[in-house]
């Protein structure tokens, strides 16, 4: 290789270098975003309690809850299921039971 192709090479280098250096940086997540991922989920029971939690599931007739010192499972028939939809709603948070464990 000769002295020109050399500094061609060095050249192209610092260019690519410049180009990862001058990328933007990742997109900051929007306030509303984290807000909304860490808004918990509202339940109500038939008994008119009521219970927020973050992380949930529901499997057939169940409704599990998972928290740092363990899991919980509640009956789907111990909730409120219209009233639990409605007071999450008015919070910005989907809450949504399959169709089939609401009408078993």
């Amino acid at each position: 290789m000769n002295e020109q192709s050399l500094a061609e090479q060095r050249m192209r280098r610092e260019q690519d270098q410049d180009l990862y250096t001058r990328s933007d940086p990742p997109p900051q997540q929007h306030a509303e975003e984290r807000t909304e991922s860490t808004l918990a989920t509202v339940l109500i029971f038939r008994d008119e309690r009521k219970q927020e939690v973050q992380n949930y599931a529901v499997v057939g007739q169940t409704l599990w809850i998972f928290e740092p010192r363990g899991t919980k499972k509640i009956p789907l028939s111990q909730l409120d299921i219209p009233e639990t939809a409605k007071a999450n709603d008015e919070r910005g948070v989907d809450f949504r039971v399959p169709a089939a464990a609401e009408s078993q």
